[in-house]
């Protein structure tokens, strides 16, 4: 095994007495201990990790580009908070580290993921855990619809707004100017690029989650198509509600650019938004008939579809089309076969309480970073900050406290939940959204392969190929054969052994009706 040892103190960590020397020392010596070589070593000084830009921690970014090369089979690390303190990055990484087949090892945490056993558990932590933890949060859920019900905007306030009394968002004095300026070029005519150019030209930044980034035209076309300006929030349903907070345009100006806006688009040749939207099974999808890729449409009806790319831009195929819940149906019938053995999950509940317990902010950092943003409050007042520093820190400051995870109102019911997921995944399917369906699928499937309107195979992770070859074992008794067609159409008996040579599973679900 060829290890890669990374290290890393921030500025505030080297006055506190964070030592680099003593993580080098227990990474050498565990390497020493498992028998293992040093490949590489990197050692990152006076880099924060709670950073959501890896350019910013060079040495970290160098490793993760040595690790996709194959430059070394294992990452070990003193403290799992070494390797990352923001939680969405941590978790990313994890992600492509498992892809490229690399373990980790944290020491303190006892984490290794260096073993088969570690690459499930990796697997399973990142692709369950995070996303039954962060996306099903039910408090989460309460709090934004609490919001909602009193007329206050949820999430990180668009272009042109700041906080004002009692967070009701009110004209923001320095950006303000630029939003009416896009507005007023819209209503002109002028296009989503040039009114880009004219804003960065003007010297505005964009705000929310692009945080003083440059304007493109996909900005200002959000930017001029929410009806947040109009005194609007969204009602969770593709429709708005009246919000609690005044027009920032008046209804007379957003007319006019919506039908300037109207006037500049080109044909989209059938084409509607709905066609971009991921669907659950985006990007895994293949035919069986020409081993092309199956795309997602929408219908007029605004019905997920699966269709053959091939058939469709070339008529070179003979796949039908068919609604997405069609083949859903398959999956989560075969999914309810799907089992994890039960000292399985009892280990991946405690890596879960293990890398939750690693991650969890505590109400000292907040409380530190909410009295950071106080001085640079009263730095401001005094006159020893200029606006443009008292801006740029006070940014930097609100970034931070945003990658700090909320603190759960009841952890024990992230938990029960988990657990429940882990026994019944078909469960985790039932509830999920389409993105969060599509997590899932890409967890435990490379391939998923469709002959008309039947999932006739499916391709696993190589984590979860074990348990899939259990399933087979249960159900395959039943069929020893499977019906297929080869590429030409020609109709065929394939033996399931045949199927499994190539690394694919037979679905034995049927099609509703």
């Amino acid at each position: 095994m060829r290890a890669a040892i990374y290290a890393r103190v921030s500025s505030e960590e080297q006055v506190d007495g964070y030592s680099l020397d003593a993580q080098m020392r227990a990474c050498r010596k565990y390497v020493d201990d498992h028998g293992w070589s040093i490949a590489c070593e990197f050692v990152e000084e006076g880099r924060s990790g709670r950073t959501d830009d890896i350019s910013k921690r060079p040495k970290f970014k160098q490793m993760m580009e040595d690790a996709e090369l194959g430059a070394f089979d294992v990452i070990v690390v003193h403290k799992l908070d070494r390797f990352s303190r923001n939680r969405r990055i941590a978790f990313e990484y994890f992600d492509k580290i498992s892809k490229w087949n690399v373990g980790f090892v944290s020491i303190s945490e006892n984490m290794d993921f260096s073993t088969p056993w570690g690459g499930l558990a990796l697997t399973l932590l990142v692709g369950l855990a995070q996303f039954y933890s962060d996306n099903l949060g039910l408090e989460v859920k309460k709090g934004k619809a609490e919001r909602k019900a009193q007329g206050l905007y949820n999430g990180l306030l668009p272009f042109g707004a700041a906080k004002g009394e009692n967070g009701v968002p009110v004209p923001d004095e320095d950006s303000y100017p630029g939003l009416l300026q896009a507005y007023e070029m819209a209503a002109e005519g002028e296009s989503d690029r040039v009114i880009a150019q004219r804003l960065s030209q003007m010297g505005f930044k964009t705000a929310g989650n692009q945080l003083n980034g440059a304007f493109s035209k996909d900005t200002v076309r959000g930017m001029l198509t929410n009806r947040f300006y109009l005194g609007e929030i969204p009602d969770g349903d593709d429709g708005w509600l009246p919000g609690k907070h005044e027009p920032f345009i008046d209804q007379e100006l957003w007319d006019r650019v919506q039908l300037a806006r109207q006037r500049n688009r080109t044909s989209t040749h059938g084409r509607t938004p709905g066609n971009k939207r991921v669907t659950s099974l985006t990007g895994i999808t293949y035919c069986w008939y020409c081993k092309g890729r199956i795309h997602s449409l929408y219908n007029n009806r605004g019905q997920p579809r699966l269709g053959c790319y091939n058939r469709a831009k070339r008529g070179t195929c003979t796949q039908k089309s068919a609604l997405l819940s069609v083949y859903e149906h398959q999956i989560v019938e075969h999914l309810k076969f799907f089992r994890i053995p039960t000292d399985y999950q009892e280990h991946i509940l405690d890596f879960y309480r293990t890398m939750d317990k690693a991650y969890e902010d505590t109400a000292d950092e907040r409380n530190r970073l909410k009295g950071r943003l106080e001085r640079v409050e009263e730095l401001y007042e005094w006159g020893h900050h200029t606006q443009d520093q008292y801006k740029a820190r006070r940014a930097e400051i609100e970034k931070q406290l945003r990658t700090l995870k909320p603190p759960p109102e009841d952890d024990t019911e992230t938990l029960d939940r988990l657990a429940s997921f882990l026994q019944d995944v078909a469960l985790a399917w039932e509830v999920a959204d389409y993105e969060q369906r599509n997590r899932l699928a890409r967890c435990l499937f490379e391939e998923i392969w469709v002959r008309d309107k039947k999932v006739v195979a499916v391709k696993p992770r190589g984590e979860f190929e074990p348990f899939f070859r259990l399933n087979l074992e249960r159900n395959g008794s039943v069929k020893k054969n499977i019906e297929l067609a080869t590429p030409i159409g020609v109709e065929v008996i394939c033996s399931i052994s045949s199927l499994t040579s190539l690394g694919l599973y037979p679905i034995f679900a049927q099609p509703r009706g």
